[in-house]
C-alpha cells in the first residue's frame, strides 16, 4: 500500500479523482429541481448559469440537461480537469471564488455544497459576497447553501466507513455535540483505492469549514450590496421549506440579488 497525504489547502486536488465516489450519495438531479423551482419562485427570468466552485461537475450537469448556458469555476485545477471530461464544451474558469474575474453578467449564480463554509472567516465570506454579486446580471440571483449548526454537531462529530466500488472511504469528524455558533469542524477522509497492480493507495486529507449564523451572513449580504430575499431550510430529500432551524436542517439555502441602487464590489 502506497499513502497519500494531502494538505488542507491542496487537499480537493489529490483528492479530485475519488469526489464523486466520495458523493455518491448525493442525489444532484433532484437537488437541482427544487433550486430551479426556488429561483422561479424568486423571478428567475434567463438561463444564464455560473456555477461557483463547481468541483467535478456534478453541480452543474442538471442545469445543463435543463437548457441553462452554463460556465462553471473552481479553484482546484484538478477538479476542473474532472468536469472537462464530463462537459467538454462547457466553459470553464479556474478561479477561486473570493476573487472572481468579471466572467460574465449571468441570470443565476449558484453556489452549492457548502462551498462557502471552506472560507473560514468572515472577511473571506465577505469578500465571495462581493465577488459572486459583481457577476450578476441586473435582474441576476445569487442562490447557495450553507451547513447549519446541526451538521457540525451531527455530520462533523461523527465517524464512519463506507464503500463505492473498489474505494474505501474512513471518516473522523473532530467537532462536538455541543459546538457553539461561529464554531471551526473539520473532517478526516482516509481513501482507501484499489490500484491495477492490486495493492491499496492511501489518501489523507482534511476538509475544514466555519459555522456561518444567519443573523451574520444577512449582514455581511446587505455589505456586499445585496439583498437577502429569503432563507430556506433543506429537507433531508432537499426540499426547501420556509421556515429555517438551525437545529432541524442540517443545510440553509439563500436566495438574494442586487440590492436596488446598489453597487456590489
Amino acid at each position: 500500500m502506497t499513502t497519500v497525504t494531502a494538505c488542507a489547502t491542496g487537499g480537493y486536488e489529490e483528492f479530485a479523482p475519488f469526489y464523486d465516489a466520495f458523493t455518491s450519495g448525493s442525489d444532484y438531479e433532484t437537488w437541482t429541481k427544487h433550486v430551479v423551482g426556488l429561483a422561479r419562485d424568486y423571478g428567475l427570468s434567463g438561463t444564464r448559469l455560473l456555477d461557483v466552485a463547481c468541483g467535478t461537475g456534478k453541480s452543474f450537469l442538471p442545469f445543463l440537461a435543463r437548457g441553462f448556458d452554463v460556465t462553471a469555476c473552481d479553484v482546484s485545477r484538478a477538479m476542473l480537469a474532472e468536469a472537462s471530461r464530463k462537459a467538454p464544451d462547457v466553459r470553464l474558469v479556474e478561479a477561486d471564488m473570493r476573487a472572481l474575474p468579471a466572467i460574465g453578467a449571468f441570470d443565476l449564480v449558484t453556489c452549492f455544497d457548502d462551498s462557502l463554509n471552506h472560507l473560514l472567516d468572515e472577511d473571506q465570506l465577505g469578500s465571495a459576497f462581493a465577488s459572486l454579486a459583481a457577476n450578476l446580471g441586473p435582474a441576476g440571483l445569487l442562490l447557495f447553501d450553507l451547513n447549519t449548526l446541526l451538521a457540525f454537531r451531527t455530520t462533523f462529530a461523527v465517524d464512519g466507513v463506507f464503500t463505492h466500488g473498489t474505494t474505501t472511504f474512513v471518516t473522523r469528524g473532530d467537532s462536538t455535540a455541543d459546538a457553539p455558533p461561529a464554531c471551526l469542524g473539520a473532517v478526516h477522509v482516509d481513501v482507501f483505492a484499489l490500484r491495477a497492480d492490486g495493492l491499496y493507495q492511501r489518501l489523507g486529507t482534511r476538509l475544514q469549514e466555519r459555522h456561518f449564523p444567519p443573523h451574520r451572513v444577512t449582514a455581511l449580504l446587505v455589505d456586499a450590496g445585496l439583498e437577502c430575499l429569503g432563507v430556506h431550510g433543506v429537507l433531508d430529500d432537499g426540499t426547501p421549506v420556509a421556515e429555517p432551524d438551525e437545529t432541524r436542517h442540517l443545510k440553509l439555502i439563500y436566495a438574494t440579488r442586487r440590492a436596488k441602487g446598489g453597487d456590489p464590489g
